[in-house]
């Protein structure tokens, strides 16, 4: 008897850890730690793609640029995840699939990467205009899936989270009292003020000289705020401003976009002239807004010289947004080849898988360059194309786009 009931006491304990309850929207939500059964996985998976499909923007790109109709292949998608044995095999086949949209900023938040986020996002801390990315990123289920406990939130919270603290620029004269040089390895939303202070020093040093290169080749993007203060508030010599048309569609972004301030407009409200200088696929899309950026010179040094912008195609994301706003400005004379693009509009949305918890983050805008071309499509043409764009900036004498900028 006793050796029953010490069996039911430690089944009774298995259960207990297995599954946990807490509150979601003031509801009672259990969370099991057992592997997802095959129909969890099935609706996760159907749930990713209703979303997607309501929302995503660039299928119609993918189709021309790839070969690729995401939206038909729902029945052969499906099979990849009924063969799934695990959870984390149930991710990657998830991934796998996401690839096949050829998006960058299209994916499943890892679980390496999920503790940035969430200071980026989650954090009491963070901006108001965050609040719905940080819902997702709160949501029980999904603290679960990344074993995000009370300690780590807390450490954030207290500011004991450390991002990355290198200075995200190099600095470098060529010629003195001629040509100067500014490379800048990532757009680090969190380096912007101090990286700041050294920029504008490096300025003050070279404001008499003839040219500035600045070098963003295989800059991923970041914060776009870097390159407003720190490249063209100091160097402006009077205001710039430009618009991009963006457009949106489906109904679960909306929210996303009330926080930041964004006012959208009915696609029939779009002036006819202009949507006949508009790619077609439009039509497909619910909403639009003008995003103006208007930027003001700030304690400008009043720099005389040629500022030029050397790219590659590993330009992206708030670097793709730096160079489409130097091409369409003409802040700058950009030299290399033609970027990545997917630079225009605001973060990538966030949405959790309600039986996984998996976070997937993914492109909700098209936007559209000064030319009203797709940028994530044409993407940002330089002015000068140099066919090889490899970085030798120990050795300038080997790195064809400087050399350009040099001698011309």
């Amino acid at each position: 008897m006793k050796n029953k009931n010490k069996d039911i006491i430690i089944i009774l304990f298995m259960i207990l850890i297995l599954s946990v309850s807490c509150t979601k929207n003031n509801e009672t939500v259990n969370i099991s730690n057992e592997p997802l059964t095959i129909e969890e996985k099935i609706q996760d998976f159907e749930y990713m793609y209703d979303i997607l499909e309501d929302n995503y923007a660039f299928f119609w790109v993918n189709e021309r640029m790839h070969n690729i109709d995401w939206l038909s292949n729902k029945e052969e998608y499906t099979k990849r995840i009924k063969n799934t044995n695990s959870d984390e095999k149930f991710m990657q086949e998830l991934n796998n699939i996401l690839r096949d949209l050829n998006n960058g900023h299209t994916h499943i938040v890892s679980l390496d990467h999920f503790e940035w986020y969430y200071s980026a996002y989650g954090s009491k801390n963070s901006w108001k205009g965050n609040k719905p990315w940080g819902k997702v990123l709160n949501d029980p289920i999904v603290l679960n899936r990344y074993k995000f406990d009370t300690s780590k939130k807390e450490a954030i919270e207290s500011g004991e989270y450390i991002a990355n603290s290198e200075a995200a620029f190099k600095r470098d004269v060529l010629i003195p009292g001629k040509v100067a040089y500014l490379a800048i390895k990532s757009m680090n939303g969190d380096r912007i003020e101090e990286d700041g202070k050294m920029i504008r020093e490096f300025y003050e040093e070279i404001k008499d000289y003839e040219k500035l290169i600045i070098d963003i080749r295989n800059n991923g993007g970041g914060n776009d705020y870097y390159w407003q203060k720190n490249v063209i508030e100091p160097l402006a010599s009077e205001t710039i401003s430009i618009d991009n048309y963006i457009f949106t569609r489906g109904d679960y972004s909306k929210t996303f976009y009330k926080a930041r301030g964004i006012k959208l407009k009915k696609l029939k409200n779009l002036d006819e002239n202009l949507v006949k200088k508009m790619p077609s696929e439009i039509d497909k899309f619910d909403n639009y807004y003008i995003s103006n950026l208007t930027i003001k010179p700030k304690d400008s040094i009043d720099f005389k010289g040629k500022v030029y912008l050397l790219v590659n195609e590993r330009v992206y994301s708030s670097a793709e947004g730096f160079a489409s706003f130097c091409k369409t400005s003409g802040f700058a004379t950009l030299v290399g080849e033609t970027t990545g693009g997917d630079g225009i509009g605001i973060d990538p949305l966030l949405f959790s898988l309600p039986n996984s918890g998996y976070v997937i983050r993914f492109a909700s805008l098209l936007g559209l360059d000064g030319n009203f071309n797709i940028n994530d499509e044409i993407k940002t043409v330089p002015d000068i194309i140099i066919e090889d764009t490899t970085q030798f900036t120990h050795i300038p004498e080997s790195d064809k786009c400087i050399q350009y900028v040099i001698n011309n």
